[in-house]
């Protein structure tokens, strides 16, 4: 979330797995007689949350087993989807968090405090106190928001080379933030539905793909007519017909790769 950026985040995943891994991590932050095992940690990402998922697959120490990324952003950050400038129609859906840029003035020009604070999910769509979310809509309508991801303004050049140009043309310190996907990613799930105007399916098909390509295992599963965050509604919270087999299915996976079982972690 601004004013962070992808080295930021992945920063941040690197430092997490170093103190889940710590020797003294058990016997200072947990219950006496529970110890982490440090070899055995899956990672799951929903939505933007996907990014620190896929970064943390690719960058942390130990190694994920696992990856469980629902409907989650990261696995085509070079597509027109990110880079295209939106008209004054398009819209992110329902709960869209775009806002006027004069609404957004304060946290454009003046990047907001630190903040140990999470943003929400209710029934009226994702908030947080100080706003910041709504920023998202309204890099993604100006085709920024890859901008915000590499900390480097190159969406207005890129946004004009052809798809397949568009990698080559990203400066080679930047690269790591778009998290390319090799044969050291671990076992991933994917769930996405078919409908999702907030994060394309096509994520996660590309990433599918890639991870096959490499020769990774990996599974997927699109609801079709599904939105994003496969809700029914949200008032009452409700999800799509199938929604919550297929996230059990996502769990189930992880867990075989764990060497857990459904009732044990």
């Amino acid at each position: 979330m601004h004013p962070s950026t992808g080295p930021d985040i992945i920063s941040d995943v690197r430092a997490l797995f170093a103190f889940l891994s710590s020797s003294s991590f058990s016997s200072t932050h947990l219950p006496p007689g529970v110890e982490l095992d440090p070899e055995r940690l899956a990672v799951i990402g929903m939505s933007g949350g996907g990014y620190a998922a896929r970064a943390a697959a690719l960058y942390a120490e130990p190694k994920p087993r696992a990856v469980y990324l629902l409907y989650a952003m990261g696995g085509n950050l070079l597509s027109d989807y990110w880079l295209r400038v939106k008209s004054t129609e398009e819209t992110l859906g329902p709960g869209d968090t775009e806002s006027g840029g004069d609404a957004l003035k304060h946290l454009l020009e003046h990047d907001p405090a630190p903040t140990t604070e999470a943003p929400c999910i209710g029934a009226q769509g994702t908030y947080d106190a100080s706003g910041r979310i709504r920023l998202f809509g309204w890099f993604w309508s100006k085709g920024e928001l890859l901008d915000r991801i590499l900390g480097s303004p190159v969406s207005a050049h890129l946004r004009t080379l052809p798809k397949d140009a568009r990698l080559a043309a990203v400066p080679a310190h930047l690269r790591p933030a778009l998290l390319q996907i090799g044969r050291e990613f671990p076992p991933t799930f994917l769930l996405h539905g078919g409908a999702d105007a907030v994060v394309p399916v096509e994520e996660s098909r590309v990433t599918y793909e890639r991870l096959k390509e490499v020769g990774v295992e990996v599974e997927m599963e699109v609801i079709e007519g599904a939105p994003h965050g496969l809700f029914a509604s949200r008032t009452p919270l409700r999800f799509v017909e199938g929604a919550e087999e297929a996230q059990e299915r996502g769990m189930q996976f992880v867990v075989r790769f764990l060497g857990g079982s459904a009732g044990r972690p």
